[in-house]
């Protein structure tokens, strides 16, 4: 194995060319060793296929020796000293042989070396040398000249990947500014930063029956991102609950759903992604995209729920809610509720009178027990679906009978399905129960 003093080697034309450190001093041991002792290991290392006799010793470019082998010797010779060593080294020439005239050097039986023929194998040798270190220096060069190549396709390729992964930056950072993000804070705690159109998903999946027609849905997906695009320019808090819109997340769509999770789903996603980036304005502004559940056959006009004139939220005729499941709904209160409810005892005698109602039948006002009340008053006391509703007054309390579900103002979810199920779209729906607004898409 090369060790210390062998640095490297060259074999050619059974002529080995031993590379050495110019350090080394050849009288000193290394590590126990003299150089002819790593010579020894170094020749019998079986990665060596060396089977030629003749070894040229080269320092810092310079042959400074040759060596003889014969591998018929168990001994090799240094200078007329015999050492015994079992060895196929027979003779060893230094180049300390210039000052002398002549000497000749026996190689075994029939052959001897003289100074001349030395001389003669020296010059060859540098010439093989010089030939060599050409050759390496050529190979040197080519190969610096391919490492340079190379380098510069890899630069070329990094710069190319740069590029490439530069304009996927770029890519990205273009989707996410064309992207709405929406905060959602949620009823468990957990605060939701989630994409406007996937958002939509589980606001229409919260807010109207998935089994609706798909025109219906997709109004409902074009007035949820008119909400949501205004809530976010107010910087108004966006929650999962009917204080601003419901949403539910694909878990509670599953549990909702059930086995028809897929079909409605897609069907939602649908109807969310075909109107993708549609808004509705009106003077160039976002509306208050309200709406509601179910009618009592006609919306209601903004004035009389929020006390604001708003020119494209007034009473039309819905009459595709009359006869809905959501239309109609009985709730009886007992007078221990009613009294606790309206902070004074009332029994089998309380009178109700006075009721005022608007052009869409719904109550301003009513008396009861000669106390005046909203009928937006008495539907969040007793929590009734509408402000459109009868008393009776019986044994036992009062029994509540309800037309419609919701405030009533902007776009009814049953009538929309209604139309829609008589050929209507989802723009006549919209231009239908928003009047005089543009729909828009970014």
């Amino acid at each position: 194995m090369v060790i210390l003093v062998i640095q490297n080697y060259t074999i050619k034309e059974d002529v080995l060319y031993l590379y050495l450190d110019y350090n080394y001093e050849f009288g000193l041991f290394t590590k126990g060793k003299s150089f002819f002792e790593q010579l020894k290991d170094f020749l019998s290392n079986k990665a060596i296929n060396f089977k030629g006799k003749k070894i040229v010793l080269i320092a810092s470019g310079i042959v400074i020796g040759t060596i003889f082998l014969n591998n018929n010797y168990k001994e090799y010779q240094i200078n007329n000293n015999t050492i015994n060593d079992k060895s196929y080294i027979n003779e060893v020439v230094l180049n300390d042989f210039n000052d002398q005239d002549t000497f000749t050097i026996k190689v075994d039986d029939n052959t001897d070396i003289t100074y001349e023929d030395i001389k003669e194998e020296q010059e060859e040798i540098k010439e093989d040398v010089n030939i060599i270190q050409n050759n390496d220096k050529q190979e040197i060069d080519v190969n610096e000249d391919i490492k340079s190549i190379e380098n510069n396709i890899k630069e070329e390729n990094i710069i190319i990947e740069n590029i490439q992964e530069n304009n996927e930056i770029e890519t990205e950072i273009d989707n996410n500014i064309n992207k709405t993000m929406v905060t959602v804070y949620r009823s468990n705690g957990s605060i939701l930063n989630i994409e406007l159109e996937e958002y939509l998903i589980g606001v229409v999946a919260g807010e109207i029956p998935a089994s609706f027609h798909i025109e219906a849905l997709k109004a409902q997906s074009i007035i949820a991102r008119t909400y949501t695009l205004k809530a976010i320019k107010q910087n108004k808090k966006l929650t999962d609950t009917v204080s601003t819109q419901v949403y539910i997340d694909n878990n509670e769509m599953r549990s909702k759903w059930g086995n028809d999770y897929d079909k409605y789903y897609n069907k939602i996603k649908e109807a969310v992604l075909n109107t993708k980036g549609m808004y509705i304005t009106y003077n160039n502004d976002y509306i208050d995209a309200v709406y509601f559940s179910t009618s009592n056959g006609y919306t209601e006009d903004s004035k009389y729920v929020w006390g604001n004139d708003i020119p494209y939220l007034k009473s039309v005729e819905s009459k595709w809610d009359i006869g809905t499941t959501s239309y109609t709904k009985e709730v009886f209160k007992s007078f221990d509720e009613v009294s606790n409810i309206l902070g004074y005892q009332v029994n089998e005698s309380i009178k109700i009178d006075n009721i005022v109602r608007n052009e869409s039948n719904r109550i301003i006002s009513i008396n009861i027990n000669d106390k005046t009340y909203t009928g937006i008053n008495i539907r969040t006391m007793f929590k009734l679906n509408s402000t459109d509703f009868n008393i009776e007054i019986t044994d036992n309390g009062l029994k509540f009978i309800t037309f419609g579900y919701g405030h009533g103002v902007g776009l009814s979810q049953y009538g929309a399905n209604g139309m829609a199920k008589e050929g209507y779209n989802y723009e006549d729906i919209i231009h239908y129960y928003y009047q005089n607004v543009q729909i828009k898409t970014d």
